[in-house]
């Protein structure tokens, strides 16, 4: 985690003179979002904050939550109205049992190995209210532009990058660590904003 964290420092402290981005992938989700219009939307390891700005943008309450300081500056920087908390997600989250409507997971949860992503699953249900929802993206593993296949082999389908830690999914990975929610929609789609084609599977699960 330690070598993670500085690999991920060193790239939004690169950043830090560029207001965060976004795509429109939660669009489709506002029938979700609404459902906690009035409470905070937890965007779990949000990075430089795109999702974040974009939710704010659309009025929504949100809580941006990294590990990375300088991931943080970005977001108390440009959009100083989200909270932003430091958390790191492989460890118990600061928050009450079933406490939050949404959550948010966009490319953070796929840095871990077998027994932390259980952890963090674990946690996020135990937040998460009764019908709550998290809407994620994770890597594919098909994602062969950003690492798929690549590195050493630690566990099935996750690897030690000369990025880090990275992990892929299908569609069993997903049925294997949230099989206790409800699987609402998992679908491989396609990132542009990156330069080259990134490709994600995206799901959204019920508590």
């Amino acid at each position: 985690m330690d070598g993670n964290k500085q690999y991920w420092n060193n790239i939004y402290e690169s950043k830090k003179e560029k207001k965060p981005i976004y795509d429109l992938w939660l669009d489709k989700y506002k029938y979700i979002l609404d459902k906690s219009k009035e409470k905070s939307i937890i965007d779990l390891g949000c990075g430089s904050g795109g999702d974040s700005l974009y939710l704010m943008e659309r009025g929504y309450k949100v809580i941006a939550c990294d590990y990375s300081e300088e991931a943080l500056s970005i977001v108390n920087k440009y959009i100083p109205i989200v909270e932003a908390m430091k958390i790191d997600i492989s460890k118990t989250l600061p928050f009450e049992d079933e406490s939050i409507e949404v959550i948010i997971a966009d490319l953070s949860l796929h840095y871990f190995n077998d027994d932390t992503t259980k952890i963090i699953v674990k946690e996020i249900k135990r937040v998460l209210k009764s019908n709550g929802y998290l809407i994620a993206r994770v890597n594919s593993v098909n994602d062969i532009n950003y690492g798929s296949g690549n590195g050493e082999e630690i566990e099935k389908n996750f690897y030690l990058t000369e990025c880090g830690y990275k992990r892929f999914f299908d569609d069993e990975n997903v049925k294997y660590y949230f099989g206790e929610f409800e699987i609402e929609h998992c679908k491989e789609e396609c990132i542009m904003r990156y330069g080259n084609e990134k490709k994600a599977l995206e799901f959204v699960v019920k508590f």
